[in-house]
């Protein structure tokens, strides 16, 4: 194989095992904690780019409950494990961030000038795509919420994004500092927004309720946090690759 695998994203199946993505090679990646084995997936190569980026990438993956791993990338595509086989989701021709709602339904980002963001039905792959109201949002991270509306970080343009499905309707906040660049994203337990600036070394809380923002201080700077996960003691967790370190922050009372 040329290249690097280049991993990007790795998460657990509800099996215990865990499936990660390899952005160098457009292959998905399947570890079993019983055997320590490890196997690859690969999708298809754009015939004359293969090899690249531009051939084909696999990006942030998420597990669904059926077993099919969704990853984004380019383009965004599913898995099937029992099939053995890829399938593209045309529409999408290229995504960042994904997560899946407690029905199924697929969420997208597209992190590009004019990305949007939307929903796939996991049956059908039926594409719905909503148009932010900032110009250049670049929408980077998507999470849902335990009541079924979604968040999202707009990267370029400093705020957070609320989406309501039922209604269609959209709510952005402001968040502080020049640069703000929302990058990881994470929703606790009492429904506050949490993300980390990627260029001002900060994490910061959102209340919607009163749409305040506080700015916790990180204790490296060049957090490069990716990704947050909320376990069940609502410690929120994350990397910092550039600080070669794994933690987790929580409120304390």
């Amino acid at each position: 194989n040329a290249g690097t695998a280049a991993i990007h994203s790795a998460v657990p199946a509800p099996d215990g095992s865990v499936w990660f993505t390899e952005q160098g090679s457009n292959k998905i990646g399947h570890w079993d904690p019983t055997t320590q084995k490890i196997t690859e997936f690969q999708d298809a190569m754009i015939p004359g780019k293969e090899n690249t980026l531009g051939g084909g990438s696999k990006h942030t993956l998420r597990v669904a409950a059926d077993g099919r791993v969704w990853a984004t990338g380019g383009p965004l595509s599913v898995y099937d494990p029992a099939a053995a086989k890829f399938t593209p989701v045309p529409q999408i021709p290229s995504a960042y961030g994904i997560a899946l709602d407690q029905q199924g339904t697929v969420w997208f980002a597209e992190f590009t000038p004019a990305g949007q963001i939307g929903r796939i039905d996991p049956k059908t792959l039926a594409v719905t795509k909503y148009q932010l109201p900032t110009n250049r949002a670049f929408p980077r991270r998507i999470q849902v919420d335990t009541d079924g509306t979604i968040w999202v970080a707009e990267y370029t343009a400093g705020k957070l994004a609320h989406f309501d499905p039922k209604t269609e309707h959209i709510t952005e906040y402001d968040l502080p500092g020049p640069e703000a660049t929302p990058y990881a994203l994470g929703i606790g337990a009492d429904h506050t927004i949490w993300y980390s600036s990627e260029y001002m070394d900060y994490i910061g809380r959102l209340d919607p309720a009163t749409s305040k923002v506080t700015k916790y201080p990180t204790p490296q700077s060049e957090n490069t946090m990716r990704e947050f996960y909320l376990d069940d003691q609502g410690r929120m967790w994350f990397g910092s690759p550039t600080n070669n370190k794994v933690g987790y922050f929580y409120l304390a009372k």
